[in-house]
């Protein structure tokens, strides 16, 4: 009989996460962002997704995973440039930031 309350205290948990994933107010811009990369990914032009106002109550932290994927959609958007910019970013940064400490102590 153990076996059955496990399963419906699963069910009970899962359900009330569904409730709360789809209560989450940024869960249209994770879905328009999952389409756009589809779309990416199919060879046609990407659709616009409207922006979710930040910091907004409620959910179960989607802002968390929108911000990142707003930038990740851009970077297929607007490949293979942009991982090329990415790259240099990345690289560069700590490249200035080692050169002006190194400067400065001299």
């Amino acid at each position: 009989m153990s076996g059955l309350g496990d399963l419906a205290s699963s069910i009970e948990s899962a359900l009330g996460t569904g409730v709360n994933v789809a209560e989450d107010p940024y869960l249209p811009e994770v879905l328009c962002h999952i389409n756009q990369l589809q779309q990416i990914n199919a060879g046609q032009p990407a659709g616009v997704c409207a922006e979710t106002a930040d910091n907004l109550p409620g959910g179960v932290g989607l802002i968390n995973a929108v911000k990142p994927m707003r930038a990740y959609v851009w970077a297929e958007a607007n490949k293979p440039w942009s991982w090329v910019l990415i790259a240099g970013v990345a690289v560069g940064i700590p490249m200035l930031l080692g050169y002006e400490l190194g400067k400065g102590g001299s």
